[in-house]
């Protein structure tokens, strides 16, 4: 009986509390004046939700409520199958040829020029303007694009960023290679361009 009452008590005054809060909202924003303290009445009304809503969940019922709720709930998660991630069928060569048309890293236009092995996977990019910030960031750009394919048929992949300086001679400006393991290990959306150097196997740029 007397858990009934806190219970019922502590619903009355949460419906009490979101329309005595409705009201003073309303008040302070059309600049109205109400006849009663809506906020002083839906401020006791938070008070006494809780006391009484800490009494009833205190009672025999209201422990009986949580319990069963905890149950409902264990019981719902050990039906609750896990999907499997679902495994990219991109092509590398495709998800990097995506990748590099539609990336905003690269400011200018550029020539692609990709190689694959039945163990290596090469990426050069040649252009005459970008900056090497831009070539880092095209980098990070085209991992993300290698590991979101089927990428475990190589075993390492390497980037490599040339600058066109005219008569078709070309300036490598940055270049790395990343096995299969460092990029499986790699969190490509934490990785900074000032971190390619310390991550990558093997990492040149010029000074």
């Amino acid at each position: 009986m007397i858990s009934t009452m806190f219970d019922v008590i502590t619903k009355l005054s949460s419906y009490a509390m979101v329309i005595f809060f409705a009201m003073f909202v309303y008040f302070k924003t059309t600049g109205k004046h109400g006849k009663y303290p809506y906020g002083k009445y839906a401020l006791v009304s938070l008070v006494l939700m809780a006391v009484f809503g800490t009494l009833f969940f205190n009672s025999p019922k209201g422990k009986e409520v949580i319990k069963k709720g905890n149950a409902e709930q264990a019981e719902r998660t050990e039906k609750t199958v896990k999907k499997p991630a679902k495994k990219s069928t991109k092509n590398t060569e495709t998800a990097v040829k995506q990748k590099l048309s539609t990336t905003r890293t690269l400011l200018f236009k550029h020539q692609v020029k990709l190689h694959s092995s039945q163990t290596a996977f090469t990426v050069a990019v040649t252009d005459k303007r970008d900056t090497t910030e831009s070539f880092r960031l095209t980098t990070i750009a085209i991992l993300k694009a290698i590991k979101d394919s089927q990428y475990n048929r190589y075993d390492k992949f390497t980037i490599v960023f040339n600058r066109n300086v005219g008569n078709q001679r070309k300036r490598t400006i940055v270049k790395s290679m990343f096995t299969k393991q460092t990029l499986r290990k790699l969190n490509l959306n934490k990785l900074e361009t000032n971190q390619l150097k310390s991550n990558a196997d093997d990492y040149y740029e010029i000074k």
